[in-house]
Formats: structure tokens, C-alpha cells, sequence
């Protein structure tokens, strides 16, 4: 079920990340689209108004020209713009129109015709006349020449304000567009956007029209914050997924423990139950009331397992209230050597039982430190009792303590099979236990022991680290402040 569960959140979680990510797809299409036709449009308006700007320029040229204020402001609007397009454009069968600019003694005129014929003339639209320059036809040529030039240089500036860094081409069309008269457009080029046709001389009355090799480089670029903002979304939203998903495992991770904990407290709490009715019985078994020193020997053993009882049920009921840290500490001058002597002697019977063997090696000189003596002896206990459970039939423990000035070092090495280095970071982790075999767990435990010591050793100022490789043993090392 739990698994049925996680795949179905799984399912969800994907489904979603692909919904999101289909969505702002589709979003960043349409925005692509509203983009590149604004770009077009705006590459329209600014050839439009260059062209117009030639045109007015081209007047200018005029030798005596007249009534300039006026002329700019019809040729420069964008009401004359339109009013060019649609007369230029005007091609319903049966009109013929044409356009004249006249340069008179006080003014400039244009004049605008249609004519409107029952039988259409062979040559219809003729090209715009222009009288009264005071110029030559070769000058009037040589002024569309400068006005062509004219025209691609700004054209090619203005481009480069908006960003389009891409070839530049030009078409060169005949004044009613039906025949090419020149350009530099390549062979087979697939144009990206082509411009309309704009006048912008006053003789040869040539068209001219931008072509584009590429301009999806400059909607991508105006895009860009859009494009950021939805790449940052869907990785906030895989990160928000990851951390919940990550989240949800370590609460089923946590809670699994805590259910495998309960079910294991009771196993862990028979072996120093099983120990003190083991003492209780030989005393009166072998009626040890006559022997008063192995007696009191047996005695002891169950007190200190009564004590390691009572902390196991303390720390049993502070689990679920993360009361660990408030646990009694009281800190007096505590001789470790003592202390893992008595712990050793306390563990004689169950050494017995499992066939196991302890060798205590001490150091020549006193080892004392600072630190709680329940809890350093519980440290003791739970290293000790670690190696029994793991370790089997046949167990040699080597315990070993060593002193100098600054620092006190213990260390518990076994023969038993060794932990896989994957698992070291992980194994002072609350409720974490190592699987056996796949993920189950074949020896009782709660998980609680190895993070217990870490909390311990810790509160002392002190520091452990484990030395194994699978199939060669564990070795467990603490280091703990010298008493000064």
C-alpha cells in the first residue's frame, strides 16, 4: 500500500511538472508570435518613415525650393504615409492615376489623379512627373542616387538600434512594381521578412524593400526576462516537488523507525531483565548466600543492569518529545578505566552465554575526565553490548585506553563482520539501523544505541569515528578531554 501510495504521488508530481512546463510552452509561443509581428511592425513604420524622409530630402534638392515648412509637414506625416500607400497600392482594374510635384515660383504643389476610363489605356500608372527643379534629369538621377545611399546607411543604423545584428539585403522595384530593377538579395535566400515597396526618389522613381536574413534573435532577446522568469518558475517548482518529496520520505522514514522501535523496545529491554534473572537464579541455584563475594558480585551486575533499565525507559519516553537534551548531566571527576572495568564485569554473564571474550587493555598511567558517570558508563555499555549482538558466537573485543596530557582515547575493536563504508556517515543517525540483508533488519534493535553514544560523547566535548570495512571488523574510537 505504501508503495502504491508513493507511486501514485510520483505520477502526480510528473503529471504536474509536464502540465507546468506544457503550459508555459504554449505561453511562450503566443508571446513569441505577438513579439516577432510587433518586431515586423516596427521594422515596417521605420522604413516607411526613412523612405519619407528621402522623399523630403529629395525636394530639398530643389534649387529654388519652395514653401519648405509646409512640405515637411505633408511629407513627414504619417497621414501622408498612409495616403502614398493606398494611392501607390491602387491597382483595381479601369484606374489610372499618377502624381505630380511642381516647384512653382512661391510654392510646391502635389497633385494626385485618377482617372477613371470605360476602356483602361495599355499604359496605365504612369511614373510621378516633377517640373519646375531648376535642376538637369542627370541631377535629379544623381539625387536618387544619394537618397538610395542614404536610405540603406540609416536603414542598416536604424536596425542596429533595434538590435538586428543579421544580413541586410534590398530589393530595387520599377515606380507600379512590376519589374526588379536591381538589389544584392543572394541567389535562393529564404528571407525572415521582406518590407512593402516605399518611393523614396523624385526622378528614376524606383521602390525599395528590406529584406531580412533572420529576426528571431531579436524577439528571443526582447523575450528574455519572459523566458528567465518561466525557467526559474519550473525550477522553483522541481525544487518545491524535490524538497516536499524528500520531506514526506523522511517523515515515512521516521515514523517507520519509530513503529520498528516500539515493536523492538520490548526485545532490547529483556537483556538486562534476562541478566538480572540470570544473577537472581544462580544465587539461588548454587545458593550463593554462602559465598557473600560472588553474591555481592551478582548483586551488582543486576543493580547496573536495573540502572541501564531505568535510563532505557527514560529515554523511551523523552523519544517522542525530542527530550534527549534534557536528560540529567552531572558532572563530577570520573576515571574511565574504572568505569570500563565495571562494565566489563557487569557483561560476564552474557559474554558467557554468547561464547564471547573481552580483552581490556589499560593504560599504565590513571585516566580521568570530567563527565557524568551514568552516562559514560551507558556509552560503554551500548559499544559493548553492539559487538555482542553483531558479532555472534566467538566475539574478541579489544578494549584499549590511552591518556596523555589533553586528551583521553578509547577504543572498542571487534572480530565480528564490519560495517560497508556506505553506511558510516549514517549510523549515529536516530532510529537508523544497518540492513542485514535487502532492507530487512534480522537482529532486534532500536536504533537508538550508536546515536545515543554520539549525543553522549558530544555533551562531553569529545569525538567518535569508527574504523571498518565489511568482513574485517569494527573499531570504535572515542576521545574524550582529559581532566587537567
Amino acid at each position: 500500500m505504501k508503495r502504491l501510495r508513493s507511486k501514485y504521488t510520483t505520477i502526480l508530481i510528473v503529471l504536474s511538472l509536464v502540465l507546468s512546463a506544457g503550459l508555459q510552452a504554449v505561453w511562450l509561443r503566443q508571446l513569441f508570435s505577438a513579439q516577432q509581428k510587433q518586431l515586423k511592425d516596427d521594422i515596417e513604420h521605420f522604413v516607411s518613415t526613412t523612405a519619407q524622409a528621402q522623399m523630403y530630402r529629395s525636394v530639398t534638392s530643389f534649387e529654388k525650393p519652395k514653401n519648405l515648412p509646409r512640405v515637411k509637414q505633408l511629407f513627414l506625416s504619417p497621414q501622408w504615409a498612409q495616403l502614398r500607400q493606398a494611392f501607390d497600392n491602387m491597382k483595381a482594374l479601369g484606374i489610372s492615376y499618377n502624381f505630380q510635384i511642381n516647384s512653382d515660383d512661391d510654392s510646391t504643389s502635389v497633385s494626385m489623379n485618377f482617372s477613371l476610363k470605360d476602356k483602361p489605356a495599355k499604359e496605365r500608372n504612369r511614373g510621378p512627373a516633377t517640373t519646375n527643379t531648376g535642376l538637369t534629369a542627370a541631377q535629379l538621377s544623381m539625387v536618387d542616387s544619394l537618397s538610395l545611399i542614404a536610405m540603406k546607411k540609416e536603414v542598416a543604423a536604424g536596425l542596429q538600434q533595434m538590435g538586428i545584428t543579421s544580413a541586410i539585403y534590398y530589393n530595387l522595384y520599377n515606380y507600379s512594381m512590376t519589374g526588379l530593377r536591381g538589389g544584392d538579395v543572394p541567389k535562393g535566400l529564404a528571407a525572415a521578412y521582406a518590407s512593402k515597396k516605399y518611393l523614396y526618389g523624385i526622378q528614376e522613381h524606383y521602390r525599395y524593400q528590406l529584406i531580412l536574413s533572420a529576426i528571431n534573435n531579436v524577439v528571443w532577446y526582447r523575450m528574455r526576462y519572459y523566458v528567465a522568469s518561466c525557467l526559474l518558475m519550473l525550477l522553483l517548482t522541481c525544487a518545491a516537488f524535490y524538497f516536499i518529496m524528500r520531506l514526506l520520505r523522511n517523515v515515512r522514514l521516521y515514523a517507520d523507525a519509530k513503529a520498528d522501535f516500539t515493536r523492538n523496545m520490548t526485545h532490547e529491554f529483556k537483556t538486562p531483565i534476562a541478566t538480572v534473572s540470570l544473577a537472581l537464579e544462580s544465587i539461588q541455584k548454587y545458593n550463593l548466600a554462602e559465598q557473600p563475594e560472588t553474591m555481592q558480585n551478582y548483586l551488582d551486575i543486576s543493580r547496573h543492569e536495573l540502572q541501564r533499565l531505568d535510563l532505557m525507559v527514560e529515554k523511551a519516553l523523552n523519544i517522542g518529545n525530542e527530550k534527549d537534551a534534557e536528560i540529567p548531566f552531572n558532572t563530577e571527576l570520573y576515571d574511565v578505566q574504572t568505569g570500563l572495568q565495571q562494565v566489563i564485569t557487569s557483561m560476564q554473564l552474557q559474554l558467557l552465554n554468547s561464547g564471547s571474550e573481552i580483552v581490556f587493555k589499560p593504560s599504565a598511567e590513571p585516566c580521568f575526565v570530567f563527565g557524568d558517570p551514568v552516562h559514560l558508563t551507558n556509552i560503554f555499555y551500548n559499544l559493548v553490548e553492539n559487538a555482542i549482538k553483531y558479532s555472534g558466537t566467538g566475539l574478541v573485543l579489544d578494549i584499549s585506553c590511552a591518556c596523555d596530557d589533553k586528551t583521553v582515547t578509547i577504543s572498542f575493536k571487534d572480530n565480528g563482520p564490519g560495517i560497508d563504508k556506505i553506511y558510516h556517515k549514517n549510523i549515529f543517525d536516530k532510529f537508523y539501523r544497518i540492513p542485514a540483508d535487502g532492507n530487512t533488519h534480522d537482529i532486534k534493535g532500536t536504533g537508538l544505541g550508536l546515536y545515543y553514544v554520539k549525543q553522549m560523547v558530544e555533551r562531553h566535548n569529545g569525538t567518535i569515528k569508527v574504523k571498518s570495512e565489511t568482513g574485517n571488523g569494527t573499531c570504535f574510537i572515542i576521545t574524550l578531554p582529559a581532566a587537567s
